[in-house]
């Protein structure tokens, strides 16, 4: 499958691009073809392209934009339509030294839906920081994933299952996206005010 990822120059991008080419065709995005093209050198296999050519020859296209540019994506909504678009966008903004949780009425992943109404809309990665792919031996982590449907649920699954140690749980629909998305700002939040080093989501079982 081939897969571009928008804003695959920037730092979680680049590095979630070098898992998933390790099982698909990886397509970088960017504004800049050029900047695409050098960010793609870093990853075997993969090539660079703006964002509409990459978008065009996708079959799934992840978004990994920072929030302030998402508005921009509206006009990909022809190239995309059909097609998966999964959401790596968390609005997040410092107020007194702590992330907080930036959105307005809707989550990033619901106003990308709007934006791109012809396309199947989910949420995923979003509490993964980068440091955590690419890893030689990784540990299991747990990706939240909200999508209107489960069969959306489940094509993002897929990508998530190619990633090593990755388990995909079913957030709900993409009304739960706000709920997924702010974790990121806890698990970031807790990184810091506690020392630990990067943090990400796992969840347990018990049975009984």
């Amino acid at each position: 499958m081939k897969v571009a990822i928008l804003g695959g120059t920037g730092k979680m991008g680049n590095a979630l691009g070098g898992e998933i080419a390790k099982r698909n065709q990886v397509i970088i995005g960017s504004t800049d073809a050029a900047r695409a093209k050098a960010a793609a050198a870093r990853i075997a296999g993969a090539v660079g392209m703006d964002y509409r050519d990459a978008s065009r020859a996708a079959d799934a296209v992840i978004i990994a934009v920072p929030y302030r540019a998402i508005g921009s994506m509206a006009g990909l909504a022809t190239d995309v339509s059909g097609k998966l678009v999964v959401s790596l966008v968390n609005p997040l903004e410092l107020e007194g030294g702590l992330l907080r949780y930036s959105a307005k009425g809707i989550s990033a992943a619901e106003e990308l839906a709007r934006l791109l109404p012809g396309a199947r809309v989910a949420t995923a990665f979003n509490n993964v920081p980068a440091g955590f792919f690419g890893m030689e031996n990784p540990p299991q982590v747990d990706a939240l994933i909200a999508a209107e449907s489960k069969e959306t649920f489940e094509e993002t699954a897929g990508l998530v299952r190619g990633v090593r140690g990755m388990r995909p749980l079913y957030a709900g629909p993409l009304s739960q996206a706000s709920i997924v998305e702010s974790v990121t700002a806890l698990v970031l939040n807790l990184a810091s005010l506690n020392g630990t080093g990067s943090l990400t989501t796992r969840f347990v079982t018990r049975k009984g």
